[in-house]
């Protein structure tokens, strides 16, 4: 096993990051002074309509032209939840022309909503993703429609601005919770994440595909249903974090699962084949792994990226967390072969063993979000909390063959170690994009993005 147990520690101390601040060498991972407020390399994003003033972001994604669309779950004058989204231009700033200066919000004829899924986008539309409440005990999965430019658009399929759809069989009052979202080459989305069955707390991994008018797309899934629900009988509880489409028309999901009589949650990777059937990556239809070590302590998917891999198949890089000891978590990164549940061993830094990395430094890191640097390697989001103190956003790099790379930085918002928490990661031409919340005062959280350099000098490889 390739265990980096003090890259981050020791890169701290050595002073080559301070909070907020990149080294003033020439590396990838400066902060982009050309970019942001202040010129600061980060853009800080309130709503603030009114209620608790939580705005927690979700996901973000990136235009065309370099412009970043960040969505997440926001506060009105009421208090009610509603999904946000805001626009930052190529520089950095608030496109103040989007929605009401620069933000938008679902309609309040939609009822509340939380972000969850995430935000995809779909040629000049933005999909946004999570669930709604029709009762305090009774969650849907909802489907909403913004333009490029925040007005809210309408589905055909019903004529409103978001479609709702409810997972059968199950309890009356259940809660189906998708997790992630993602857009097929055909327009169509496939939405992942959770559903109770027996009780809440009794999840099956959940599946649902919208046609581009937003009505159930019934040539997938289930009896023609529109929704796909797995999970055999070795496991008690089965939670979809991410999902993603593979070259080959494949849906590749990542996340975690409870084995029965287990004490612990396991990493879970499932895939479905185009027309929503279960596709088998192992003797089971899923594919559940721990670390060597902790086998008696979490393990957990959040974030997968797909790459070329052989035979037509794409191969499956997966971030998450390992528990090595007592409840601090470690930062993960695995890579796993095509159609099959192996691990590829050549990635691990190279040492030919297991096909994983871990970060263990004695700081609780959560690799959060993965990104493809292509040629490169890998760009991570990490959630940093060190001892004793709350959280910042970490990014690091990974070469292709699991070896932690040099780039590394540390973001901070307000004052250090202020419960600060990432949501994803980009890699976009020169530069590396990352959205999520920080904690301004008190608790109330705004959006917070960053864009880090990929510097000129060495844009196609390593800084060594």
């Amino acid at each position: 096993m390739a265990t980096h147990t003090t890259m981050f520690r020791t890169l701290l101390a050595c002073g080559l990051l301070q909070a907020g601040v990149a080294t003033a060498l020439p590396l990838d991972g400066a902060l982009d002074t050309n970019w942001g407020l202040f010129n600061s390399g980060k853009s800080p994003i309130a709503f603030d309509y009114g209620g608790s003033m939580v705005d927690y972001a979700n996901a973000s994604v990136i235009g065309p032209d370099g412009s970043m669309y960040i969505s997440g779950t926001v506060r009105d004058a009421n208090g009610i939840a509603r999904i946000g989204v805001t626009r930052l231009l190529p520089n950095g700033l608030i496109d103040t022309s989007f929605g009401n200066d620069g933000r938008a919000i679902t309609q309040t004829s939609q009822g509340e909503l939380f972000n969850t899924a995430g935000i995809v986008m779909r040629n000049n539309s933005l999909l946004v993703g999570g669930y709604k409440k029709t009762t305090v005990d009774n969650w849907d999965f909802v489907l909403c429609a913004f333009s490029t430019q925040g007005v809210p658009l309408l589905f055909n399929s019903t004529l409103t601005q978001c479609v709702t759809a409810s997972i059968e069989p199950g309890p009356s009052l259940s809660r189906d919770i998708p997790y992630s979202m993602a857009v097929q080459p055909d327009g169509k989305i496939v939405m992942a994440g959770t559903t109770a069955v027996a009780n809440v707390a009794d999840t099956y991994a959940a599946f649902m595909r919208f046609e581009t008018s937003g009505a159930l797309d019934h040539s997938f899934g289930l009896s023609s249903s529109g929704i796909q629900i797995m999970r055999t009988g070795n496991f008690i509880r089965h939670q979809i974090n991410a999902v993603a489409i593979a070259s080959n028309g494949k849906i590749v999901a990542v996340g975690k699962t409870d084995v029965v009589g287990g004490n612990d949650s396991s990493a879970l990777i499932v895939r479905l084949e185009p027309d929503g059937t279960v596709d088998h990556l192992s003797p089971s239809d899923e594919c559940v792994f721990s670390v060597d070590g902790s086998d008696s302590r979490d393990t957990e998917l959040l974030d997968l990226a797909l790459v070329p891999g052989s035979g037509g198949e794409d191969d499956l890089i997966t971030v998450g967390y390992a528990q090595m000891s007592g409840t601090v978590h470690s930062g993960l990164i695995a890579k796993r072969r095509g159609s099959t549940c192996a691990y590829d061993t050549s990635f691990s830094g190279g040492d030919g063993t297991n096909g994983y990395s871990i970060v263990t430094d004695g700081d609780s890191l959560t690799f959060q979000s993965v990104a493809v640097q292509p040629n490169v390697g890998y760009v991570v989001a990490a959630n940093y909390t060190p001892s004793g103190g709350d959280g910042d956003w970490l990014i690091g790099r990974y070469r292709p063959n699991g070896t932690a790379d040099l780039l590394i930085s540390q973001i901070d918002f307000g004052l250090i170690h202020t419960s600060d928490v990432v949501a994803d990661v980009h890699v976009f031409h020169d530069g590396i994009y990352i959205a999520g919340s920080w904690l301004k005062t008190g608790a109330n959280y705004d959006f917070g993005a960053a864009r880090l350099l990929l510097d000129q000098i060495f844009a196609d490889g390593f800084d060594d």
